[in-house]
């Protein structure tokens, strides 16, 4: 979600309604969570009765010279302030191992849905967003668990404790120090909702900044290049600066929070003494210990709101990293099979049907497919040809359903029936189809893994992975340097991009998919390297359906039939020869060098109009 989308959230709801929602990751855990939360009268218990013990020993035990009475009182005090620690060290412990393992459980969760997520989401969401919405923010919950909502929930029984014993004690006394309580009320609403702004808008300049570094440093040979170095790093101060400017009005509100909270604890203070003065003089109802023990409990009780504005910021902190997490939580995303549903395509053997195919990227977009029909035989090998941004790329991406909202109708022949492609859960149909794109992402990791990519079938089999390399003749490189164990580096950078490209046949040839897909496979592959895999590319041809987009001309002379495309329509269909006697757009471009039109990467990695 955008900046400008994320404008919506204000409506989510309250801190504690965001927190609520948040109950539904901690339940697993909540049996440390609830022993936590045992302890939570416990502490406010032992709290309350250590300033009782005070009075009764100023107002009993030392006017009567009772020592043996005041030694157990002293014990008794002891005992209390041991049981208090031993109950604050068993919350802090139980609340925090909860919430660790609340916070581990969100993370994959997360990550696990954004992994689920559509093409289209990806298209209009910057990584470094994403990582900030990964990172930062749910790390940001972790703070808030082990210091923000249950340390306010035990200072709320405290407080609740210290007052019901104040108003046992002395109950006109009690309400002179309630008197603040609607301006402590106010400030507190105040600031709360003034803070919660500003941390909201901290957490995505915060995203900002991160995305806009994520990109230049992907692109930071570009960047250098192109001496750019003093603009990106003026853009990255600018929006460096924004998180700043929040940061300080967040800051200042704080500190004004906690001054107040300082000053209106002493005034309370000043304005018992004062009305408790003539009591306590002329041996009234208020005693010397009674004052004590009320300024203790007062003390105990502005200790906490003092220290509010502190959780109440980590709070509005946490507040604000919900909203954005929620608001990834909330994107759909793609359909998925049960797990224990039949496989839909297990007697597809490649063949389909395509009827009048419209798409477009955007709903207010113009359409890059415009009423595309064909067919594909089981075993065809059908190519497509076109000039850049003639829709070649977004038919590969249809058929996959990396985007979807085609309208028109893409059938699969499944034995005596057909099956909409709408109607196939997508991780179902990419188990028979895969593409190979031009731009090959290799992880940073070994070349087993980068053809395995972790599945446990073909990792747990070496002789498969080597069999395949063997049959995209990569296996004689690959074994010169070091085997299967070799770390290919981040992005492939200990790789050519012809070994990098072949590493992607290798994946292809590992898992025998029903329908092949070649968007552009061998455009940055050198005419020496190509020799190597045309023989590889009959291999993985061969017995199977195949769509090879804007392929170079050696391949798609070979093809059973060749489409056209131009302006989103097939304008020509054929064979090579019959195409070239028509002397129409097919001729036009193999005059023009298909090769040369392959290599311009036609219409790309990239959606023409995302």
């Amino acid at each position: 979600m955008s900046d400008a989308d994320e404008s919506k959230l204000a409506a989510v709801g309250s801190a504690w309604s965001l927190l609520r929602r948040f109950w539904g990751f901690a339940r697993p855990h909540q049996r440390w969570i609830w022993l936590g939360i045992a302890m939570i009268p416990m502490v406010a218990g032992m709290t309350a009765l250590r300033p009782l013990l005070l009075k009764h020993a100023v107002d009993v035990e030392i006017p009567d010279g009772d020592a043996i009475g005041l030694r157990v009182l002293g014990i008794g005090f002891l005992v209390a302030v041991m049981a208090e620690f031993l109950c604050s060290a068993v919350q802090v412990y139980a609340l925090q191992r909860g919430g660790h393992a609340t916070i581990n459980d969100l993370r994959r969760q997360v990550f696990a849905h954004v992994l689920r997520l559509p093409a289209r989401f990806y298209d209009n969401n910057a990584i470094g967003s994403l990582l900030s919405r990964t990172t930062s923010d749910v790390e940001a919950l972790s703070e808030t668990l082990a210091f923000g909502v249950f340390t306010i929930l035990t200072d709320v029984v405290m407080i609740g404790t210290i007052v019901v014993a104040m108003f046992v004690l002395d109950p006109v006394l009690t309400l002179v120090t309630l008197t603040v309580a609607p301006v402590l009320y106010i400030i507190v609403r105040y600031f709360g909702a003034s803070l919660r702004r500003l941390q909201l808008e901290i957490r995505k300049s915060q995203a900002a900044q991160t995305g806009f570094l994520a990109e230049q440093l992907t692109g930071v040979t570009v960047v250098q290049l192109y001496g750019r170095e003093q603009a990106a790093l003026g853009e990255y101060a600018r929006l460096g600066q924004r998180n700043l400017d929040a940061t300080k009005k967040a800051n200042v509100l704080d500190a004004l929070l906690f001054a107040l909270m300082d000053g209106i604890s002493a005034f309370t203070i000043a304005l018992m003494i004062y009305f408790a003065a003539p009591s306590v003089t002329g041996g009234g109802a208020i005693t010397v210990g009674l004052l004590f023990a009320f300024v203790d409990y007062l003390q105990r009780v502005f200790g906490p709101i003092k220290e509010f504005s502190g959780k109440l910021a980590t709070i509005q902190r946490a507040s604000a990293s919900l909203e954005r997490i929620y608001g990834l939580l909330d994107e759909p995303t793609e359909p998925r099979a049960p797990a224990e549903a039949a496989d839909p395509l297990a007697k597809w053997r490649g063949g389909l049907s395509v009827r009048d195919l419209h798409f477009r990227y955007k709903s207010d977009g113009p359409d890059v497919l415009r009423g595309i029909s064909f067919d594909i035989a089981p075993g065809e090998v059908i190519a497509v040809v076109g000039r850049t941004g003639s829709g070649k790329s977004s038919l590969g991406r249809v058929l996959t359903r990396f985007y979807d909202g085609y309208r028109g109708h893409v059938t699969l022949d499944v034995g005596e029936r057909t099956v909409e492609l709408s109607e196939v859960p997508p991780e179902r149909l990419r188990a028979h189809v895969l593409m190979v794109q031009q731009d090959v992402f290799l992880f940073n990791d070994d070349v087993a893994f980068n053809v395995s990519l972790g599945e446990d079938a073909i990792a747990a089999d070496p002789s498969r992975i080597r069999g395949a390399l063997s049959l995209v003749q990569a296996d004689a490189a690959i074994a010169e340097r070091g085997g299967l164990g070799f770390e290919i580096g981040e992005r492939g950078t200990n790789l050519s991009a012809g070994e990098g490209q072949l590493l992607a046949f290798a994946r292809v040839a590992a898992r025998e998919p029903t329908l092949l897909i070649l968007d552009e496979a061998t455009a940055s592959v050198d005419s020496l390297t190509e020799q190597k895999v045309q023989r590889a590319i009959e291999q993985l041809l061969r017995g199977r359906s195949v769509l090879v987009i804007a392929h170079r001309l050696s391949t798609v002379r070979r093809a059973d039939r060749i489409l056209v495309l131009a302006g989103g329509q097939v304008v020509e269909s054929g064979h090579h020869d019959a195409l070239m006697a028509k002397n129409g757009l097919y001729a036009e471009l193999v005059r023009a060098g298909l090769d040369d039109e392959a290599g311009a990467s036609g219409d790309g990695a990239q959606p023409a109009a995302p």
